[in-house]
C-alpha cells in the first residue's frame, strides 16, 4: 500500500495537531482520498477498500490495548 510507513515505529503516535486531515468522495469510478498534507490521490474501489480495512483493523487493535 502506498500510504504504509513500516519504518515508523507504531507506537508513535502523532498529536492531533500534526494529523491530516481527510476528504474522502467518488470521481469518475475512483474513490478520491484529499489529505491536507501529502499526496492528493485517486484510488481504485478496491484500493480504498484496502485502506479503509487497515483503518479499522487498527482501530480494533488500539481498542482492544486499552
Amino acid at each position: 500500500m502506498a500510504t504504509d510507513d513500516t519504518a515508523a515505529n507504531p507506537l508513535d503516535v502523532p498529536p492531533l495537531e500534526h494529523t491530516a486531515f481527510f476528504d474522502i468522495d467518488t470521481r469518475d469510478g475512483y474513490v478520491r482520498i484529499d489529505q491536507s498534507w501529502g499526496d492528493q490521490t485517486l484510488y481504485t474501489p478496491e484500493e480504498a477498500r484496502e485502506i479503509a480495512e487497515s483503518i479499522l483493523e487498527r482501530a480494533d487493535e488500539a481498542q482492544g490495548s486499552e
